[in-house]
């Protein structure tokens, strides 16, 4: 027997007669849909490698937990490890919409940036769970810096300003010895969203999740947001706090837009878009200011 034939007989009364693989996203999972005999999607299964049970089951749970705190997020049904397959798997409820990085762009400016102040209202429940134990986020955080660093200098990878943007976080970085520490979920931007055929926004992909100041979910959109709309870059901002921005985010925001360039400089190397990655570098670094730390261009020119 197959396993997702074995997971869809687990699924006691769940009528599903059918199932065909879902190839979309970046996720390491192999992906499935499961349907009920009148075609109706009921299911997403996410099937992983048995070596990765112990961090997935962990993120059930804390799926669970943002479930029941109304986050719009997929509805945690089953998880279950077969040792028989080598593989561990969850079971999720399934959203009937479209992703977030073809729809946003089709509507209006007024209807882009309600949707980002949505999606900014669900990343901020997100946020509401903390670690069960404390730890030393700081010294974890400036050591993966260092990590990233050494690498970069090991493959002779450089960037636009790059002495510039190293100074400038030497200068800043002692800003996290006072972070909140929060669960992320670490890809946040509207290709892990779906637009549901009611207009609300849901968050799905899950699986890169860490923890740390919740801060840093922003730095992903110069990175990918704003090339899907900035107009819903902003309202994400503007949802997240009401539109009542700290006097601190903007100092946070910027540290963690340049603390995270070099480790886009080596994944460009292995996705093998280098020659893009570093353009969109440029371009981050010329818009935002690094000096001040306001608000950057992608924001201030964005009015609705």
């Amino acid at each position: 027997m197959s396993l997702v034939q074995y997971i869809i007989d687990e699924l006691q009364g769940s009528s599903i007669t059918h199932f065909e693989e879902l190839n979309k996203g970046f996720s390491t999972a192999k992906k499935y849909v499961l349907y009920s005999k009148d075609n109706v999607s009921k299911y997403i299964l996410k099937v992983y490698g048995i070596e990765k049970a112990e961090r997935r089951k962990v993120e059930f749970d804390l799926l669970k937990r943002h479930y029941n705190n109304n986050v719009s997020c997929q509805r945690p049904i089953k998880f279950g490890i077969n040792a028989e397959h080598q593989a561990c798997y969850m079971v999720l409820s399934y959203f009937n919409g479209v992703s977030g990085d073809k729809f946003i762009p089709s509507r209006s400016v007024e209807e882009q940036y309600s949707l980002g102040v949505l999606a900014g209202r669900e990343l901020r429940k997100i946020h509401l769970i903390t670690p069960l134990k404390p730890f030393d986020w700081y010294g974890k955080r400036t050591e993966k810096y260092q990590k990233k660093m050494d690498e970069c200098k090991k493959l002779g990878l450089t960037f636009y300003q790059q002495k510039f943007i190293e100074n400038y976080i030497k200068d800043n970085i002692h800003l996290l010895k006072d972070s909140r520490v929060s669960f992320q979920h670490d890809d946040f931007h509207p290709q892990n969203m779906i637009v549901n055929d009611n207009g609300a926004i849901s968050i799905i992909d899950f699986d890169s999740y860490d923890w740390g100041d919740p801060f840093e979910e922003f730095f992903k959109l110069p990175k990918f947001t704003i090339y899907v709309s900035k107009y819903f870059a902003k309202g994400q901002v503007d949802g997240y706090f009401n539109s009542k921005i700290p006097d601190t985010f903007w100092r946070k925001y910027n540290l963690f837009v340049a603390l995270n360039q070099h480790a886009s400089q080596l994944g460009s190397v292995t996705s093998n878009n280098l020659a893009y990655v570093q353009e969109r570098t440029r371009y981050i670094i010329e818009t935002h200011d690094f000096r001040h730390n306001n608000a950057p261009d992608w924001f201030n020119n964005c009015h609705v």
